[in-house]
């Protein structure tokens, strides 16, 4: 059965929009003071967000983006870093096209990603150049099944930043997949010999709603755990996993533009 159902919204209009949502909630007087980040780094870790708040100063938004989004200081309101919206491709989706709405036109994701691969063990880097739609959400932005790109020129910026600190990654394909707790072995050989490096939850998704909306992102992955031998290791509170989420925040910092002194 095809996702969607019904095929013919390809070409009809929605009841609404983000922007519709944003400008209610404007009209609420909930939307808050704060200025519009030109770039947003997207977090799904809560130890990635309180580094990030930690270790970099930083300003919560006011208003309705106020329980997500915080300012780095430093970047005059330019570059900002969004955390405890949820996991998975609804979630960060809505969240995307919340923030798109507000008016952010660059993005970078940076999240936990299993291995699919025996040369890719927990606290690799990864850095994603397309992603396999086996997720619901993309769908209802693009038809077709065949994977979904990021931003070329913001990937290549990302990959720069990771080369300028000397640090060793990967790139290539991500599965990306709603069901994490359906995932088979028949699943990780199909995908591994397709060529994908590691499986997660919202890259296909989010490449997708930035296609459709005309905005840049990417997307890195630092390896949490493995099922790259048929069978599952997590490590996804070691050191290490905790370590590449905070080299690529700063990696993508330097991809935004957002890594001069005080930012």
């Amino acid at each position: 059965m095809p996702v969607p159902l019904d095929s013919s919204k390809y070409e009809s209009s929605p009841f609404f929009n983000p922007a519709d949502f944003v400008g209610y909630i404007a009209g609420l007087g909930r939307l808050g003071p704060a200025p519009v980040p030109e770039a947003v780094v997207l977090s799904y870790q809560a130890s990635l967000f309180e580094h990030a708040s930690s270790a970099h100063a930083s300003t919560p938004a006011e208003g309705y983006f106020g329980k997500w989004l915080r300012y780095l200081d430093g970047s005059d309101g330019r570059v900002a870093i969004a955390g405890h919206f949820g996991v998975g491709a609804p979630a960060a989706a809505v969240m995307l096209e919340e923030l798109i709405a507000f008016g952010a036109r660059r993005f970078v994701s940076v999240g936990t990603a299993g291995s699919l691969r025996l040369d890719l063990p927990p606290g690799s880097l990864v850095v994603c150049d397309s992603a396999f739609r086996d997720e619901g959400t993309s769908y209802h932005y693009l038809p077709g099944g065949a994977p979904v790109y990021p931003s070329e020129e913001l990937t290549a910026a990302l990959r720069a930043a990771l080369g300028k600190r000397g640090l060793t990654h990967r790139v290539g394909p991500s599965w990306t997949t709603d069901a994490i707790y359906r995932e088979t072995a028949e699943e990780v050989v199909k995908f591994r010999d397709e060529g994908a490096l590691v499986v997660e939850m919202e890259a296909s998704a989010l490449f997708a709603v930035a296609r459709f909306r005309g905005v840049r992102i990417a997307s890195c992955f630092s390896v949490s755990d493995t099922l790259a031998e048929l069978a599952w290791r997590p490590e996804f509170h070691a050191e290490t996993t905790e370590e590449g989420l905070e080299l690529l925040f700063a990696a993508a910092l330097e991809a935004l533009g957002a890594d001069q002194p005080g930012v």
